[in-house]
């Protein structure tokens, strides 16, 4: 089983690059397009929307959470694009594979949606035994990773880092820092922080059979 996938996050409202975004999953002829948070800049979800039919013209699969920068309202809120499926606090399954995905941002940063560690954990706990292989989809990083690293500090969340620690997820896909643009490892679990795709940032990544293999490119 081979699943590619193009990896986003913090658009941050940009309509531009929603244009590239789609372009680019033609292109590299992807199954599903992974949006990490951060859709919109402080907006609402009539700028999510058209954001995301923007990236719909890519006709391909799209799951994606919001971000601390969107409204709490995209937290449940589904768009009326039948490919475009919001991932938070559930779980679907795409080719196979289960994906697991949980919106909004760890810290306080003044932004509109922002959870305390004891709130993720909330989130979370029903997805605490699960089993078999598995995608995780989080704005907010784990903590303590070169990935979530702003250049000054750690932003990501302690909650998050323990729930890939115990259920090994084998890839993570996350946001959130900027500066944090990277893979690391923590246990089998691949952790991919795509970059701001503000900025033209993105990642292509192959899932193969019980292999991940992450290119971080550009999308242009």
């Amino acid at each position: 089983m081979i699943l590619r996938i193009l990896h986003v996050s913090d658009i941050h409202g940009k309509l531009d690059v929603a244009d590239k975004i789609a372009k680019k999953a033609r292109e590299e002829v992807v199954d599903l397009i992974i949006i990490a948070g951060d859709i919109t800049h402080k907006g609402s979800t009539s700028d999510a929307e058209r954001i995301l039919r923007k990236i719909a013209f890519s006709e391909k699969e799209v799951f994606f959470v919001s971000g601390n920068c969107d409204p709490t309202i995209m937290l449940s809120w589904r768009p009326s694009l039948v490919n475009i499926k919001n991932l938070h606090g559930r779980k679907i399954s795409f080719k196979g594979i289960n994906f697991l995905g949980l919106g909004g941002g760890s810290g306080k940063f003044g932004t509109p949606t922002e959870f305390t560690e004891e709130e993720f954990s909330d989130i979370l706990k029903p997805f605490g035994n699960l089993e078999g292989k598995f995608i995780f989809v989080s704005h907010s990083p784990p903590y303590g990773c070169p990935i979530d690293f702003t250049g000054k500090k750690h932003i990501g969340s302690t909650v998050v880092r323990k729930f890939v620690e115990k259920t090994q997820p084998i890839l993570m896909c996350t946001g959130h820092a900027h500066e944090g643009r990277g893979v690391t490892k923590i246990g089998r679990t691949v952790v991919v922080n795509a970059g701001p795709a503000k900025d033209g940032y993105c990642a292509i990544i192959e899932v193969v059979d019980d292999a991940v293999i992450v290119n971080l490119t550009l999308l242009d």
